[in-house]
């Protein structure tokens, strides 16, 4: 609409971009837990494409499982565990990482 100024589908207004803009912990978390839940969805289905849940069942000493749903949602949390720690870790070390002043141009060409 002409009377709205600058406000319209491409250009939300400045109180609703102000809502939009994630902190720098959101932004790690959502850094942490997006790709490895998308990591541990395929690590489950390529695991259980050849690992049958029962017979891990029989296998195992303690009866964790007692269905197939359970084991296959006891293996997309233990991959969804692992490769969070593994994201988890990569921000860590890039959040923390020593700036090394020799791998800068320092404005020199």
């Amino acid at each position: 609409m002409a009377g709205d100024g600058d406000v319209g589908p491409g250009r939300p207004e400045p109180e609703l971009r102000a809502q939009r803009a994630w902190s720098g912990r959101a932004q790690a978390i959502a850094a942490v837990l997006w790709p490895s839940f998308l990591v541990a969805a395929m690590a489950t289905m390529l695991f259980f494409a050849f690992v049958d849940p029962a017979d891990l069942q029989d296998a195992m000493s303690l009866p964790l499982a007692n269905t197939r749903m359970a084991g296959y949602a006891i293996g997309f949390f233990f991959f969804w565990l692992i490769t969070g720690i593994a994201s988890a870790l990569s921000v860590y070390l890039l959040r923390t990482a020593r700036r090394n002043p020799r791998n800068r141009n320092n404005g020199k060409g």
